[in-house]
């Protein structure tokens, strides 16, 4: 009797998982680029014999922390920065191109997400009066103290990497000020580059950016709800075949595979068009078999394979999805 209790417990608490787990949404898949920084003063003043330009490293900074955010808050999967920016370098997309909304899809498209989130610094304001007569720090010369405060305004959009469209805009702002800053000269220089770089001077700026990402991030994680969940269409092709029989293909983390993900191999055959539009009317190709991933890195993945048929180089590796599309 206790036996069959326990199992009827067992088989309950089951089903309860598995009904949650069916209501509980996947996670939406986003990446960041750095925020446009047009808005900010970039004039150049002339410190120790070197030119510094004021505000330059805002923009990175910003989508800095919010990825930061976002990733610390869990309710969003975020695309590492480090295979965003090297995405952005192979395709060779100018920073006046990354902030089109069409040319942001494109770059979704091809990382796998569901969403890109462009932003922009609409206003930053620095100010620092420094108390006594003092001039600027210099080098061998002790810094002042300072009144330091700092206003930063951003926005941000979040753009479907399926039609370009903008699904939501966030807008938020951050303020800090403290009084009596002592900062020397390596944190003044901090400062005039945006205050990204820390130091006793450039908290304050950074405090307020992170007040404004803060907010920020709060609207883009309830505006992301909004987004409709892209279906992940992967069409690669097999670049070689280990001597294992292991496939090797030219997609991977980047088109947003992952280890385990089943893939459809298809022969490709003959294209039939209609000879009057010249619309294509049949992918005249055949399934032959099916390759389960072992292995992904960012451009390339390996694949077991079983089939009807032996795997050549060159077949086409595709999504279930995005297979059913083609074959009609």
């Amino acid at each position: 009797m206790r036996f069959r209790s326990t199992l009827i417990f067992i088989i309950s608490a089951a089903l309860v998982a598995a009904a949650f787990a069916e209501d509980t949404p996947a996670k939406k898949r986003v990446a960041v680029l750095d925020f446009d920084n047009a808005a900010v003063s970039t004039t150049s003043i002339g410190v120790v014999g070197t030119n510094i330009t004021y505000g330059t490293n805002l923009g990175k900074t910003a989508a800095d922390l919010l990825v930061n955010r976002l990733v610390q808050d869990g309710g969003c999967s975020v695309i590492e920065r480090t295979a965003l920016d090297k995405l952005l370098s192979e395709q060779d997309f100018s920073n006046s191109n990354r902030a089109d909304p069409v040319t942001a899809a494109k770059l979704g498209r091809i990382l796998g997400v569901d969403a890109i989130i462009l932003g922009s610094i609409t206003r930053y304001d620095y100010n620092d009066k420094m108390r006594g007569r003092h001039a600027y720090p210099v080098v061998g010369v002790t810094a002042p103290k300072y009144d330091v405060s700092a206003s930063v305004q951003i926005s941000a959009r979040i753009v479907s990497s399926e039609t370009a469209e903008v699904l939501a805009v966030a807008q938020a702002a951050g303020d800090s000020a403290h009084k009596g800053v002592k900062g020397s000269n390596t944190e003044y220089m901090a400062t005039m580059m945006g205050g990204s770089q820390g130091g006793a001077l450039g908290e304050t700026a950074h405090e307020a950016l992170d007040k404004a990402v803060a907010n920020l991030a709060a609207q883009v994680e309830q505006n992301l709800a909004k987004v409709p969940a892209r279906q992940n269409s992967v069409d690669g092709v097999v670049a070689g075949i280990e001597a294992s029989g292991n496939l090797v293909l030219n997609v991977g983390v980047q088109r947003g595979l992952k280890v385990g993900d089943h893939l459809q191999v298809w022969r490709i055959g003959k294209v039939i068009s209609d000879p009057d539009t010249g619309k294509v009317l049949v992918h005249d190709d055949t399934l032959i078999g099916e390759a389960i991933l072992t292995s992904v890195n960012d451009i390339s993945s390996i694949a077991t394979y079983t089939g009807s048929q032996p795997v050549k180089e060159g077949d086409h590796v595709r999504s279930a999805q995005h297979a059913s599309s083609t074959a009609n």
